[in-house]
């Protein structure tokens, strides 16, 4: 693959989609749009274990000390292969299979935050009412 420079026989580069292919045989290509839900995913994955590991070493919790350098690990991988959550579909297979952990585990910890965050948005709804009684 074509990791640092462009290919020869088209112009395309890693992070580029095709647009139009002319009729002399040249491509145009545009920038892969932006990913937010990715980037998203892999701030989760390094965050959560930044945090998993700080409360392991604070609360001497053999769990958090062993899985939040792993997970912390599987997000900077992410980020690295991912630049930075700008480029998916032009990826090789290689760069998407090491960018997968990271990304699993910031698909299960927003998944997991979707309900806490209908239950602190439904308790902040049924405040002014509470106050009325």
């Amino acid at each position: 693959m074509y990791r640092d420079g462009a290919c020869e026989a088209c112009g395309w580069r890693i992070g580029w989609v095709p647009v139009a292919q002319h009729s002399d045989g040249t491509s145009t290509f545009v920038r892969e749009p932006r990913h937010k839900f990715l980037t998203a995913e892999i701030l989760l994955t390094t965050l959560v274990g930044a945090i998993a590991f700080i409360a392991g070493v604070a609360e001497g919790a053999a769990a958090g000390i062993v899985f939040g350098p792993l997970m912390m690990l599987a997000g900077v991988v992410a980020w690295k292969k991912t630049r930075l959550g700008k480029v998916w579909q032009g990826l090789p297979s290689g760069d998407r299979c090491a960018a997968l952990p990271g990304l699993a585990i910031g698909t299960i910890i927003a998944l997991m935050l979707i309900p806490v965050t209908i239950m602190i948005v439904a308790v902040f709804a049924m405040l002014p009412k509470a106050r009325d009684l």
